[in-house]
């Protein structure tokens, strides 16, 4: 049985007990109750939503008072600005600020299992980490799931921060003229495998393709770099097997943007996305173009002997198209 597996059935025993609290569960809290990791529980929560078993609550926090104020039920639902009564305050919902998810077991699923609704109760004093509704999007699961019922088009929910990812083959137009059309296509769709596979390992998740670029969105721009260097080092090592290595070029930049519909499915938009898109055509290759905001979450993120293995080795004031004043930017090699 894989560890989804059992998660998954752990989830479903524990729901089925009737001394158990199984309404609008904190995610950090169930995970410590089950005895796993919190990515992989959200994972199996995805499923979860799927099959019937739980339903989530996108439960909007003002945050001048920090009073609940509103829920819902799907990103469908979502509206970018709420109000809050006892404040009198109109505001904008950020994923990353005023939302926070919880989970419940489906009433059929309480009816199965011979039990009623019990609610979650933090213990008074007792800190709690919540999930955020932007943590939701790290997740690939969920990220599909949400792509299928995107913000309607006319709504769309900021994003405070957020570290996003856009990489390029080098070379790829010579590649295609030299190996011809389907070699090269199943070397991309290769070279797509193994950066997708490393984005995942480091939290992030895969967001489209764009030709022969991807694009991927991180909590932290030290794991979106990690996962870059991560997927070069394995291009190298199989160059042998590919006929060839390829060099992979990436951008990085961390700031605000705004989840969106985009071409029926759930994108992000924004000054985040611009920036990050246009660093991305400042590599060479095995290298990473990054923000200071970037080099900010590495230094605050990265051991001290992981930072070895990374080096600053240009930094420059870079004109970017559509921005009106150079960005300060760095090239790191491993």
């Amino acid at each position: 049985m894989t560890e989804i597996a059992t998660t998954l059935s752990r989830l479903q025993e524990y729901l089925s007990k009737k001394d158990k609290p199984d309404s609008h569960l904190n995610p950090s809290w169930l995970a410590g109750q089950l005895g796993v990791n919190l990515r992989e529980l959200l994972t199996v929560l995805a499923e979860g939503v799927r099959d019937g078993i739980v339903e989530m609550h996108w439960e909007v926090y003002c945050p001048h008072c920090g009073i609940g104020i509103d829920e819902f039920t799907s990103l469908q639902d979502t509206r970018s600005e709420v109000e809050c009564a006892p404040c009198e305050l109109h505001f904008d919902v950020h994923l990353d600020r005023d939302v926070r998810v919880t989970f419940s077991a489906v009433e059929t699923f309480r009816r199965n299992a011979g039990r009623k609704a019990l609610a979650f109760s933090p213990i008074v004093g007792e800190p709690q980490t919540f999930t955020r509704g932007l943590d939701l999007l790290f997740i690939p699961a969920f990220f599909e799931m949400f792509s299928g019922e995107p913000p309607s088009p006319d709504e769309s929910l900021r994003i405070g921060r957020v570290a996003i990812l856009f990489t390029d083959l080098r070379g790829s137009t010579a590649m295609y003229a030299e190996r011809g059309d389907p070699l090269a296509y199943r070397l991309v769709r290769d070279h797509f495998a193994i950066l997708a596979e490393a984005v995942e390992r480091h939290q992030g998740t895969f967001i489209k393709t764009i030709g022969d670029a991807i694009m991927a969105s991180f909590a932290s721009g030290a794991d979106a770099v990690q996962a870059v260097f991560e997927a070069q080092t394995e291009l190298h090592a199989r160059a042998a097997s590919m006929g060839g290595e390829l060099i992979v070029k990436a951008g990085v930049h961390a700031g605000s943007c705004l989840s969106v519909r985009l071409n029926e499915r759930l994108d992000f938009f924004g000054g985040a996305v611009n920036t990050a898109a246009r660093l991305e055509s400042l590599s060479h290759g095995n290298d990473v173009i990054v923000t200071d905001e970037v080099i900010a979450d590495i230094t605050a993120e990265t051991s001290e002997s992981n930072m070895i293995s990374l080096q600053i080795v240009e930094s420059f004031d870079a004109d970017l198209r559509g921005l009106p004043v150079p960005v300060r930017v760095h090239r790191l090699r491993q």
